[in-house]
């Protein structure tokens, strides 16, 4: 009785502390859910911007016929996965749980990119890279500049000139 009357307390403290009181839980809470903590924000947002470009470009992959968004959809999977085991093993360092889903938006976005086919596709296909990666690099500039954790700055260091490359590469993906 004690053990369950713990275990509820500890999912309604999880519960309201990730602003969702009275909802069920609908899978694994990230750290990120229940922290304010700079570093482990960071983390969370870099893993989803991964999951991301991995999950995009693997339908960038099945639905493009075009040659050059195969080539960028193929080369941000290998480097998104890279990033996202490099970035697994950092967090499993520090003892944070990170997502394993994209976050809301990017679902979305997802959603509305199996819809399309063609020059569509791949036109909504360069505007979702394009918009990823600004935003990507600009969580990484202004983590650098408030980031407390050595090995976190590190990483967010080592993955901004590639994120600067990858967002010049997707603008001159054909579209828009």
């Amino acid at each position: 009785m004690q053990r369950i009357l713990m275990t509820t307390l500890a999912l309604t403290s999880t519960l309201a502390l990730a602003g969702g009181a009275g909802m069920a839980p609908m899978g694994p809470v990230s750290t990120a859910q229940v922290s304010n903590n700079t570093n482990v924000l960071f983390m969370e947002v870099a893993a989803m911007s991964n999951l991301t470009e991995i999950m995009t470009s693997q339908l960038a992959l099945q639905k493009s016929s075009n040659a050059q968004v195969r080539a960028f959809a193929q080369h941000m999977i290998e480097a998104h996965t890279q990033a996202h085991r490099e970035l697994l093993q950092l967090a499993a360092m520090k003892g944070v749980k990170l997502t394993d889903k994209p976050g809301a938006d990017q679902r979305l976005q997802y959603n509305k990119l199996t819809t399309l086919s063609g020059a569509a596709f791949d036109a909504m296909y360069k505007k979702v890279q394009v918009q990823g990666h600004e935003m990507t690099l600009d969580l990484i500039k202004t983590y650098r500049t408030i980031g407390t954790d050595a090995q976190v700055l590190a990483y967010a260091a080592k993955m901004q000139p590639a994120v600067a490359m990858h967002l010049e590469e997707a603008k001159a993906l054909p579209g828009m």
